[in-house]
């Protein structure tokens, strides 16, 4: 997957006006077979105007999708974003800005948002929908022993499904199977998942074992 930079990403005024002079965001991006942006998801950002800052660049960038044995595929990838800005920041210090400046200045490494573990959840989101992958008869009939496809996802806090993906190496070795694992995934649907009673996103993993036919 190659992402072509059409448009340089700004340092955002806003943060400027709070006196902050860096910051980070973290994204996963996915594209699909035409090179379309089809889905992200923000995991980590210490600063919201960051935050909207990366989301207005992605939406103006160009995208190529990824190619396998010859085909073009679909593609995750994820991104960092740190922003920096050299120089005097003049600041207009309003009594909300200065709180929010000086809880910055306490806190430089932590982060406004983050997407969760599992252990971080009050308790595993229960699953309101599952469909299960539709495993190709031929390769069922010519399949060597029984292959593991691990889907990686997020959840977010409305309980959808967003980026499930493989791993490359799945990918090239058993097309059709991680395409059906993904498929499936990308149909399920989960009660909100809560952390300190908010709904969260999180991120998940699922593991399908596929068995050949004796």
């Amino acid at each position: 997957m190659k992402i072509n930079q059409t448009v340089t990403t700004v340092f955002p005024a806003a943060a400027s006006d709070l006196g902050i002079d860096q910051g980070v965001v973290q994204v996963t991006v996915a594209v699909d077979r035409e090179g379309n942006l089809a889905d992200y998801v923000l995991t980590d950002y210490t600063h919201q105007v960051f935050a909207d800052a990366t989301v207005k660049a992605l939406k103006r960038w160009t995208y190529e999708p990824a190619y396998i044995h010859g085909r073009a595929n679909g593609a995750t990838v994820d991104l960092t974003f740190s922003f920096e800005r050299q120089g005097i920041v003049v600041v207009d210090m309003t009594v909300l800005k200065f709180v929010e400046q000086m809880n910055y200045r306490l806190h430089p490494q932590a982060y406004e948002f983050h997407a969760c573990t599992l252990q971080q959840l009050d308790r595993i989101p229960t699953p309101t929908k599952v469909v299960r992958p539709i495993y190709p008869i031929e390769t069922a009939k010519k399949q060597q022993g029984t292959i593991v496809v691990t889907v990686t996802f997020y959840i977010d806090d409305q309980g959808t499904v967003r980026l499930p993906a493989v791993s490359r190496e799945t990918g090239e070795a058993n097309p059709l199977l991680a395409a059906a694992a993904v498929d499936a995934v990308s149909q399920w649907h989960f009660e909100p998942p809560m952390s300190k009673g908010r709904p969260v996103l999180v991120a998940a993993r699922q593991d399908f074992n596929f068995k050949p036919t004796l």
